[in-house]
Formats: structure tokens, sequence, C-alpha cells
């Protein structure tokens, strides 16, 4: 059975100041309510005023998804009533949009972009003692209510999930790469998924974080409609929730249709013309795109298309590490390949980005760089990169081969081992050399699992040739 796909992707627009007001956009540390007014609080005879530099970021996402950018555009009112809308409608875009008829290309895809509008958040709804559909009550925070969002709609041309999350993927990349919004922020980036099979009714599954839970929540719907359709269950055009804990979707609403929200023009807000000589001024302040960016490291630096690729959509702050890394070491083939390999592994596995990490790249390189010189061995950095992810400290004092005045702590190591193994140090001794991986072993567990298995051989050599052995000789 064929399946149809298509999203409603909200993203927060990175300004300091909401959509209709000047109340600030940052509430980090702030108490609930605390950046409101009469406008985000849709106070009776409150007047809204535009932040043109949200309609300029809004111009700037629909230029790099390849859309046609209208000369004149108004908002709208979209009335529901909410206990997150105060004043019991949201002023976003409806019949013109900023932006319309774009696409963004994946893979060999072509995603189509119907429209690209701008809209104010509702406000944030905490629900106690549960979920969603189950809680006991629920309390309302303002701070969020009035930022603006841009909503990127497509047309529904997914036909399976991991084209979903890799269109979420390089989405979210253009969009960090733009600097419209901060990927860091939770909530930045929320998607609307529909999703109906053989041109049944859509369902609409709202509001989920993440692009891994997406594909998660798409998959369960799949597999709710196809059991409902081999059953001949009728399946009901609806709004659904995702629970990320039971990986299920859950039955929120009978799905609205555009008729009910009755759209007016809001008398409030002037039409706005967007002429060339604004278009042109929002076109020369654009960065370079992340496909752009794929090319540029092929061609400077050498990479294959999938490494560029994999480095450049992962994340914005991963593309700038690497290439921060090759200005002070210049084997990017090299750094390309622990990056993706190993560093991004470690990295998942802490569930961590690395614009939060305690990575950092004269660390990373120096890294690099002891295995060049032959300090450690391949095959001990790859066991190292984990322990130095988790600290971020310098390879090289991981390892204990940064001294402090004293005796190295691999020196103290060695010492300590052979003392108390001296019937293994005097097989060794003899020229029994399966006993040194013995040797080898109880000193990695005396430093902790610190240290190169290469450079501890030859600190025991050492020790053994030394006088403070003080052993027979």
């Amino acid at each position: 059975m064929e399946v149809m796909i298509g999203l409603e992707v909200h993203c927060q627009l990175d300004t300091k100041s909401k959509l209709f007001c000047s109340d600030s956009t940052d509430h980090h540390g702030k108490p609930p309510n605390a950046d409101t007014c009469p406008i985000c609080l849709g106070f009776p005879g409150s007047k809204p005023k535009v932040n043109k530099k949200a309609i300029d970021y809004a111009i700037m996402i629909g230029m790099a998804l390849n859309c046609k950018i209208a000369e004149r555009m108004w908002f709208s009112r979209k009335t529901y009533f909410y206990p997150d809308l105060p004043k019991n409608f949201q002023i976003t875009q409806y019949e013109v949009p900023v932006a319309s008829d774009g696409y963004l290309n994946v893979g060999s895809s072509r995603i189509r972009i119907r429209r690209v509008h701008i809209e104010e958040d509702p406000a944030r709804l905490v629900h106690m003692g549960g979920d969603i559909t189950s809680a006991e009550y629920v309390l309302i925070d303002y701070n969020r209510s009035g930022t603006p969002l841009a909503e990127i709609v497509t047309e529904p041309d997914f036909k399976n999930t991991k084209d979903v999350r890799a269109f979420l993927q390089k989405l979210a990349s253009m969009l960090e790469h733009l600097g419209v919004y901060d990927s860091s922020e939770e909530g930045s980036l929320r998607i609307d998924a529909n999703v109906s099979i053989e041109g049944g009714e859509r369902v609409e599954v709202k509001n989920i974080s993440g692009f891994e839970n997406v594909e998660k929540a798409l998959n369960y719907e799949i597999v709710r409609q196809n059991g409902m359709r081999r059953m001949e269950v009728e399946v009901e055009r609806e709004t659904r929730h995702f629970d990320a804990e039971s990986r299920t979707t859950k039955s929120l609403r009978k799905k609205e249709t555009e008729d009910e929200y009755g759209y007016i023009f809001e008398p409030d807000l002037p039409e706005i013309h967007i002429n060339g000589n604004w278009m042109e001024n929002v076109r020369s302040a654009m960065p370079e795109l992340p496909d752009q960016r794929v090319a540029r490291f092929v061609r400077e630096y050498g990479l294959t298309d999938y490494s560029a690729g994999v480095i450049v959509y992962t994340d914005k702050r991963l593309a700038d590490f690497f290439e921060g890394c090759c200005r002070i070491y210049g084997r990017p083939a090299e750094v390309a390949n622990w990056t993706i390999n190993y560093l991004l592994k470690s990295l998942n596995w802490r569930s961590e980005r690395i614009g939060a990490s305690k990575v950092r790249e004269e660390t990373f390189v120096e890294l690099l760089q002891m295995i060049d010189s032959g300090e450690i061995t391949e095959r001990y950095a790859k066991e190292l990169i984990k322990e130095y992810v988790d600290s971020g400290e310098s390879p090289r004092k991981i390892v204990g081969m940064e001294g402090d005045g004293g005796a190295a702590p691999l020196e103290e190591a060695v010492a300590k081992v052979a003392a108390e193994n001296r019937a293994a140090v005097e097989e060794l001794r003899a020229g029994k050399g399966e006993v040194m991986g013995f040797l080898i072993g109880r000193v990695l567990a005396e430093t902790g699992k610190r240290g190169d298995p290469k450079a501890i051989r030859e600190a025991i050599m050492n020790y053994l040739n030394g006088p403070e052995a003080g052993m027979p000789r």
C-alpha cells in the first residue's frame, strides 16, 4: 500500500524580540510569565507591530528553499479556542504566505515546498500529573507566546520514513547555516506530520520534537493505519499525539477543516510590500548553504561526497569544528576519518552534540598528532577517544605523558607492577617474551586503562634496563 507523508515544520526564529512586541525571546532562567506584555497576552486594545527581522529570516528561508517570494503579503487571524492563545486567535498567514512553490533536493528525490509563512508561537502548556491525554491539570507559561515562527509546509511527497528523516536533517542544517534558529534551544524545531495510505483519510501527528521521534511516530502510524485497513475499519481524519515513552500515537481530537478556523484579514497590521531592494539586501546577507559547503569540502579538502555530506549535514558546528581542525592540522582526510568514524560515535553514545561537548579543536588534533608521531597506536587511540570525549582533557594528560615535576604516572605504575610481580619480571628478563602481555595488562589496570600499550611496553623495557629496578643482573 502506497504511503503519502507531508510535513509542517515549525522553526522558532532566533530574533531578540517577539514577533509583534518588544518582549525578549530569551527566557533562560526566568520564571514563568516573566517576559510578557499586553500584546502577547492578548489584552483588549493592544496593537501588534511586526518584527522586520522575522520577515527577513522568512524571506531568507524561502530563497534557500528555491521559493517564489511574495511581492505583497499580509497577516490573518486563525480563530480557535485553546488556553495557549489568550486572545482566542493566532496571528498567522493564510491567503498569501511570504514564500511558496519551492523545493529541496534530498539525495535523488525532490521534495516540493508548498509554502513558508510566519506566525506567532502560542504559550507553553505544562501538563501536571500525566501527559497531554492524561494530565490532572495544566499550567500555562506565556513567556513563549508571541515568539516568531516560520512554518515550512511540504507537499505529501514522502513515501517512507527514512526519506522524512533525511529531509529534516538537511533542512535543519540549512536553517543552522542561515543562522535563523538556535538548534540548542529545546523545542526550537517542532514537526507536525500528516500521513495517509492509498488516498485514505489524512491523520496528523502533532508537535513532535526530535527527528528520531518523527520517524518512530510515522512508523507506528503507518502500521496502525495498515492494520485498520486490513480489518476493514475506516481511518478517521483526526489529530493525534505521539507518546515517546510508549512509542505510540494517541487520539487528541477530530481534525478541523480550514473553514472551521474562520480566517479573516488581521485589521491591526498593514499589508507589506517586499520590493526588489529588500530581497536583494536579504540575498546579499545569505551565508554559504550546506550544499555549497559540501561541494567546497570536496574541492578544497579532497573529501568524498559522502564524508563531506556527513560532516556538513550532521551539524553546522561539526562542520565548523572540522574546518578549525584543518587550519591547525594539514591532513583533512585524517580529520574527516576520525571525526566521522570515532568522534561522532562517541558523541552519539553520550547523546551529545559537539557544540555542547568538551571536545576542542586543539586537543582533538593533539590526538591525531600523537598517532602520527608514534606516541600511541591507532588501536589505542580508538579507545582513548572515548575517555577524551568524556573528559575533554588533553590526550597526553590522559595517557600520563605530561610530567608534573615528579615521576610520570606511567613510570610509577610500571615500578609498582614490577615490584608486585617480580617472578614475571624475571621471566621477561630471561627472554620469555610472552609474559610481556601480562605485565602490560597489569599496568593498564593500575592506570585505570590509561596508557598506550606501545608506550607501556617501552616503559617496561626502560625499567628493566635501568638501575631503579633493584633486581640482580
